[in-house]
């Protein structure tokens, strides 16, 4: 039987917030460099607000993590006092410098070890609701997945099943054939099961106890990566 085995990124293969939060440092330097006074007035929180006004103006976009984030910066921008087309330009510009920054990522210990382990027995991919980019050289994990699934580019996000069921037809497989990994109970967990793939819980240390709110439990769980070569093992017996 062919064995696709899938990975969320974003507090599974890393943690993510300190990334999002020097992302965000950077882009304060970048808009005062450029527009002195900018990051006072469009502070995080600030644009926080905004993008809730764009949300409900556009609540279709709200699985696009980078649409989300271009639309804030263009209305910051206009509201800045540039004029459309020049803040539609700068915010392009400014999309690509956060997205520089969003894959300088810190990789949890062991990830390199097990993507090499797995990769020896088993095809691997990524499925994401983030904008990571993996095959991204500050990221450096590219050799080992054949392909990525991102919400941003496919249009639709975990948990919806049509994002597992674009996976299993890129690989070649039934979704059935699919084992995800992932740390979220709704987005990984649920959204796998409800698809028809097998999930693996990474409850990173075993902080998190499972709440019956969240609906089927994984088919397996890990509290390190470390595990999962022999509980991907154990499932497939």
């Amino acid at each position: 039987m062919s064995v696709l085995i899938t990975f969320d990124l974003d507090n599974t293969l890393w943690d993510v917030a300190p990334v999002i939060m020097r992302a965000e440092y950077a882009m304060e330097s970048w808009f005062e460099e450029r527009f002195p006074g900018f990051s006072q007035q469009y502070s995080v929180a600030a644009r926080e607000a905004l993008k809730n006004n764009v949300l409900s103006l556009k609540p279709e976009i709200a699985f696009n993590l980078t649409a989300v984030r271009l639309a804030v910066y263009k209305l910051a921008l206009k509201q800045f006092g540039l004029p459309s087309e020049e803040a539609e330009s700068v915010a392009g510009a400014a999309l690509a410098h956060f997205c520089e920054w969003r894959q300088k990522v810190d990789l949890y210990p062991h990830v390199v070890d097990v993507l090499e382990a797995l990769g020896q027995d088993y095809a691997l991919a990524v499925i994401t609701n983030g904008n990571a980019d993996v095959f991204h050289p500050y990221v450096g994990l590219g050799q080992y997945f054949s392909f990525a699934v991102r919400a941003d580019e496919v249009g639709v996000a975990k948990p919806d099943a049509n994002v597992f069921l674009i996976a299993a037809k890129k690989a070649g497989v039934d979704v059935s054939e699919i084992i995800h990994v992932g740390d979220h109970p709704t987005d990984d967990v649920f959204g796998a099961s409800n698809a028809g793939a097998r999930s693996v819980w990474f409850n990173r240390h075993g902080a998190q106890r499972w709440s019956d709110e969240w609906g089927a439990r994984s088919h397996a769980e890990i509290h390190s990566l470390l595990e999962l070569p022999t509980v991907i093992r154990s499932l497939l017996l």
